[in-house]
């Protein structure tokens, strides 16, 4: 919530400025090519940011998280040149305008460094993924995703111990790491056989995070 609070920081009266709103399961949040002109920072929730290529496949870019900001695009562009959808749960979430967030940033020119931060971590995250898909086999990129999925949950005050919430379906998980379905349940058996993971409904457990870490 770095981002809101940034913004709440800048004094009482831009209180008025922060939109709340939700969408249902499965929900867009925006659409590529929808002109949004909005920040937006989940509150709850799990959503995916997405691409389909021309024959229809989708590829998911990156998971949202309680915290994560979605629509950093629109500070360089009118448009959204990606998809943001909720997962299998609801998701909550506050809204900013771009138009409102750089009449803020003329009187407060830190939130400047604020709008940079939020570009340089979704550059990040796609170098990230990059580099995963091209050099990772694909025991090592599941066990990537959970890894880093517990890191930022764990930051964020929502892990229990070594269990997590868990509502990606193996299909996403798929589509974001260029797997096929088949392939993600196999190894997440495997994994599970080895006792390195235990999966329940709507929760993970990591039941030995230094095998786990080896496998990363």
């Amino acid at each position: 919530m770095e981002f809101c609070n940034a913004v709440m920081g800048v004094g009482r009266e831009e209180r008025r400025l922060k939109a709340e709103g939700s969408v249902r399961p499965r929900q867009h949040i925006y659409k590529s090519g929808e002109a949004r002109g909005q920040i937006v920072v989940l509150r709850d929730g799990w959503a995916i940011r997405f691409v389909l290529t021309p024959d229809g496949r989708r590829q998911v870019l990156s998971i949202l998280l309680p915290g994560d900001i979605a629509g950093g695009e629109f500070l360089m562009r009118n448009e959204a040149r990606v998809s943001v959808q909720a997962l299998a749960t609801p998701v909550s979430y506050c809204a900013f305008d771009i138009a409102d967030l750089k009449e803020i940033a003329k009187r407060d020119p830190g939130l400047i460094w604020t709008f940079v931060g939020i570009e340089i971590a979704e550059h990040e995250a796609s170098e990230a993924l990059m580099v995963g898909l091209g050099r990772r086999n694909a025991e090592q990129r599941i066990a990537r995703l959970v890894l880093d999925i517990y890191e930022r949950l764990e930051r964020r005050g929502l892990a229990d111990g070594a269990t997590i919430p868990f509502v990606l379906r193996q299909k996403t998980i798929a589509d974001l790491l260029g797997l096929t379905q088949v392939h993600v349940s196999r190894v997440m058996t495997v994994m599970k056989e080895q006792g390195i993971m235990r999966l329940a409904r709507g929760s993970l457990t990591i039941l030995d995070m230094q095998a786990l870490r080896d496998v990363a």
